[in-house]
């Protein structure tokens, strides 16, 4: 068997410490799987600072989750803990509905940059976007940094 190139070692150390390979030969096993916790915690903290919404929603459950998450969605390269969140948003939305703050929070995101397969783009023109607000029976509007709320039923008159 050929011998790896440094880049093929550090490239097999990265993914075992991300959690998506083996261990590589010559580590210990035990101290690999101790950094990639503290790595993925460090991941979950980094993501509940960049979105409070989503730490409160789902309060002592958030660690948990987010491990769920993290074991199927590697670190996006773009965007940091906000591309992050972003993507743990919509990996809690399949199984959740999101709190009304997660949702402001996922809006006032969409409204001001795009997702790509590597992460988020800042956009460059200013787009709409709109949620439903469920425990506030009303539509959030964002357009680029600017929101408006419309309480639902609209009232039209005097």
């Amino acid at each position: 068997m050929p011998e790896m190139s440094l880049a093929d070692q550090q490239a097999a150390l990265v993914a075992a410490l991300a959690a998506e390979g083996p261990v590589p030969a010559g580590f210990d096993p035990a101290r690999l799987r101790a950094a990639a916790a503290a790595l993925a915690f460090k991941r979950a903290r980094a993501v509940a600072h960049a979105w409070p919404s989503l730490r409160a929603m789902l309060g002592g459950d958030f660690r948990a989750t987010f491990a769920a998450y993290a074991a199927v969605a590697p670190l996006p390269a773009r965007g940091g803990p906000l591309a992050d969140g972003r993507r743990f948003a919509r990996f809690i939305a399949r199984q959740l509905d999101l709190s009304d703050a997660a949702r402001m929070q996922a809006l006032s995101i969409d409204a001001r940059y795009r997702e790509t397969a590597a992460g988020l783009v800042r956009r460059r023109v200013p787009t709409l976007r709109a949620t439903w607000l469920r425990n506030r029976r009303s539509v959030m509007i964002a357009v680029g940094e600017h929101r408006y709320r419309l309480q639902w039923p609209l009232r039209l008159g005097r």
